[in-house]
């Protein structure tokens, strides 16, 4: 072969060999972790309480309304369930633990949270059947970033 021949092979072989990848560059980790929340049945078909459904503090209550508090993290972090407030009920992690069976929502992953809610005093002839409950969870992730995520669960 000729001289000129084997270096044009040569700068062939080597265009060819550092050619551009098809591998996409790795995608960075996330910031943090990201929350969302979805309440079923929503609108909650609220029973009657005959008689009167007592809470835990001794007070009666006309109206239940059930359903199930769906966390689900989007963002890639695993978080930890801090807490679970609807206006003055509040499940700490060691009631979403009992409930749930972990306070823990992996990456990716969700955690189902069972609601159960009693509402409108007995004896208030005012009371309506029709409410809706705001619900914020707050959580911490494995950077130690604590967020917190909303959703409203209308019952009727």
């Amino acid at each position: 072969m000729t001289r000129q021949l084997v270096l044009g092979m040569l700068i062939v072989a080597t265009t060819i060999a550092c050619g551009g990848s098809s591998a996409a560059a790795p995608t960075p980790p996330p910031a943090q972790a990201s929350i969302t929340l979805t309440v079923s049945p929503n609108p909650a078909t609220s029973t009657v309480c005959s008689p009167a459904c007592v809470a835990t503090n001794g007070n009666a209550y006309q109206f239940r309304a059930a359903g199930t508090l769906t966390i689900q993290e989007t963002g890639g972090i695993s978080v930890n369930i801090d807490s679970i407030v609807s206006g003055s009920l509040t499940y700490t992690a060691a009631d979403v633990t009992q409930r749930s069976g972990t306070s823990r929502v992996a990456a990716k992953g969700s955690l189902l949270f069972p609601l159960a809610f009693l509402y409108g005093l007995d004896g208030n002839p005012n009371a309506s059947r029709s409410v809706v409950f705001p619900i914020v969870v707050s959580f911490t992730d494995d950077r130690g970033i604590h967020g917190t995520a909303a959703v409203q669960w209308a019952a009727n």
